[in-house]
């Protein structure tokens, strides 16, 4: 039986090409050839040097390319009493000596020894591990399986690893994987990112420390505002009237009940503002140094809440451009201080900085501590700094527009709040379309606040659908009662409405009307507020909603301060009588004498347009029928079936 021979060495006798095979005779004659080489990084040698390497005596391949363990040994402890130049010396010549025939090898990984390094003993020094800056101000530090030690011990060994770098922890919480705190220094970040396994705990394990940028997400409870007025009353100078902000978020008393509160965020901001002017309105100066600001919208509200303030620091915080003071213009300040902000960089010269701030605050007369020269004043009078007074509500027409809409609103919540919303059928136009969406604020509770009201919420945002978005739209007064009714049985407060009166018009009524309520039904419900859209037009003698559109949220904490409490009463039975029609859907159903002129016009526009006569014989009719619309037009249709309308009624 042959010998079995796989294939490959089996094509490598039949000579087919897997294996290259020179044993064959060529006629050609062989050439030598280099390519042109691109390698400029490296210097040419002679063909002399390279001749003499060839030439060169054999070598003992024995022994390792990298010498002897004594010459090995010789090097690493001549480092340490040697400069840096002289072991790079010494290194150069080691790999260009002839006795090294790896020398070029070696080259190629071959680095530099760090001089300074204390340990002389070759190896790479360590990298300092920096955190991105990315204008994040705030730090969080994670240790992993830190919940296992206590807290005291955990920051003691943080607090002396990273010396002389102070460490002020904020906002330290236990987990179930491990602990984590704030921090408020880049510095002390890094650095305690640089001791990520390199602290050693009393078990033996190595500290596994994560750093990353954070921004804090806080929600404001009343410990937390009664906390704050705690802390403002240790700050508050009643004799210089002055209130010292500076470092808010790091006051001991915050520290030592584990409560974080910088004014950077704009809710905590708000709610000091709302302390300082309920209660120290009086206060003249206010210093917001250090507290990490990078927004003043929030601070704007300052000027309408503390009208005596003249002085205001906001120095070494985060304000990069002289045009976010524009916000608070028009405050009369007198001292300002912007010290240590990145828009002070922006300024080489000292008196364009002066004029900029001057701009936004003309009667400044002393900047960043040092006093300026009086401001010159002219061309700016007290009467154009300030804004006309702000009104709780707009009306277009004071006169008969207010009065109607004040009929309407007060009829149709009367009916809103019953038990029965059905008589509110006669409001509404058989073509009437009616929507409302609900909107989620910044706190996690907004959700479970409208949960009833999600599933139906036509916000456009939200709903993507174009076939849900038209099934959430109601058309047609049936079916919007119906589905009024299926809503929460609601108490709505009218001391908290504001009305505006956008359009009235004898063709169109526009009545925009928000406040706050609270749900019936339900108990321990939290205020809500509303903002509600009434697009109103003439039918008969009265008006009908055609178009409504409801808005609803949670109601903000000022709002919840300055509401008036909603007591507790029976709901109001409404019995269905006659009056519904004339209270809501015909809401000018009065008397001739109580009629103004513009009303009086609709009626006869509209009847003209109805029955095709002139505006004469259709003011005409209206007087005979005194100005009963709906007894015109049955008088008209009488008339004109026995032919007693004359002909001159119809001549345009």
């Amino acid at each position: 039986m042959p010998k079995y021979i796989n294939k490959q060495s089996r094509d490598r006798f039949n000579n087919k090409g897997f294996e290259h095979d020179d044993r064959k005779e060529h006629d050609v004659i062989r050439r030598v050839s280099f390519k042109n080489t691109k390698m400029s990084n490296r210097k040419f040698r002679s063909w002399k040097n390279f001749d003499d390497f060839m030439k060169d005596t054999d070598i003992e391949m024995i022994t390792d390319s990298r010498g002897s363990k004594s010459d090995r040994l010789f090097l690493r402890s001549g480092r340490e009493s040697m400069d840096k130049k002289q072991a790079e010396t010494i290194d150069t010549n080691l790999f260009l000596s002839k006795s090294n025939p790896c020398r070029i090898k070696q080259r190629r990984c071959y680095f530099k020894i760090n001089a300074n390094n204390s340990k002389g003993d070759g190896r790479r020094a360590n990298r300092r591990r920096t955190l991105p800056d990315n204008g994040v101000n705030w730090f969080k530090v994670e240790i992993y399986y830190g919940n296992r030690y206590g807290k005291d011990y955990l920051l003691k060994l943080l607090s002396n690893y990273i010396k002389p770098t102070p460490l002020l922890p904020m906002n330290y919480k236990v987990g179930r994987d491990g602990t984590s705190f704030v921090v408020d220094d880049r510095v002390t970040a890094e650095d305690l990112l640089n001791a990520d396994k390199r602290i050693t705990v009393t078990d033996g394990r190595k500290l596994s420390i994560r750093v990353r940028p954070y921004t804090p997400i806080l929600e404001i409870d009343t410990k937390i505002i009664e906390m704050m007025k705690k802390v403002m009353s240790t700050r508050y100078s009643a004799y210089q009237k002055s209130l010292d902000l500076s470092k808010f978020h790091s006051d001991p008393i915050l520290l030592a009940e584990n409560m974080f509160c910088p004014l950077s965020r704009s809710n905590v901001m708000m709610n000091a503002i709302d302390i300082i002017s309920d209660s120290i309105p009086d206060v003249t100066a206010i210093d917001m140094s250090y507290n990490k600001i990078q927004q003043l919208d929030i601070i704007k509200t300052v000027f309408d809440k503390l009208p005596h303030l003249k002085s205001l620091s906001l120095s070494h915080n985060r304000i990069r451009d002289i045009r976010q003071l524009d916000t608070l213009k028009g405050m009369n300040l007198e001292e300002v201080n912007l010290d240590g902000n990145p828009l002070c960089a922006k300024y080489q010269n000292h008196e364009e900085y002066v004029r900029a701030v001057r701009q936004r605050f003309p009667k400044v007369i002393k900047l960043d501590g040092l006093n300026l020269p009086p401001p010159i004043l002219f061309d700016t009078g007290e009467d154009e700094t300030k804004l006309p007074s702000s009104k709780p509500s707009f009306m277009c027409d004071p006169g008969n527009g207010m009065n109607i809409s004040k009929m309407f609103l007060e009829r149709y919540y009367q009916i809103y709040d019953s038990d029965d919303r059905t008589m509110l059928l006669e409001a509404y136009h058989d073509d009437a379309q009616f929507s409302y969406d609900c909107c989620s604020s910044m706190l996690d509770q907004s959700d479970t606040q409208l949960s009833s009201y999600l599933h139906n919420s036509r916000n456009l945002f939200r709903v993507s659908n174009v076939e849900k978005r038209v099934r959430l739209l109601k058309k047609g007064k049936l079916h919007i009662i119906e589905h009024l009714k299926t809503m929460s049985k609601t108490q709505h407060d009218p001391s908290s409405f504001v009305v505006d009166l956008v359009l009235f018009s004898p063709e169109l009524i526009q009545l925009n009307v928000c406040g706050l309520f609270k749900e019936r039904d339900k108990t321990n419900t939290t205020v809500k507020y509303f903002s509600r859209v009434f697009i109103i037009i003439p039918v008969g003698t009265g008006f009908c909603i055609i178009n409504e559109q409801l808005t609803i949220l949670p109601a903000s904490t000022e709002q919840l301060r300055k509401i008036a409490k909603v007591k507790d009463a029976p709901p109001v039975a409404v019995s269905p009588v006659a009056g519904v029609s004339s209270s809501v859907c015909h809401p000018s159903a009065i008397s001739p004498a109580q009629m103004d002129v513009t009303t009086k016009q609709a009626m006869v526009i509209r009847l003209s347009n109805h029955t095709g006569m002139n505006l004469m014989w259709s003011e005409k009719c209206l007087n005979e029928t005194e100005w009963n619309y709906d007894q015109a037009v049955f008088s008209f249709s009488e008339l004109q079936k026995t032919g007693a309308v004359p002909a001159e009624a119809f001549v345009k």
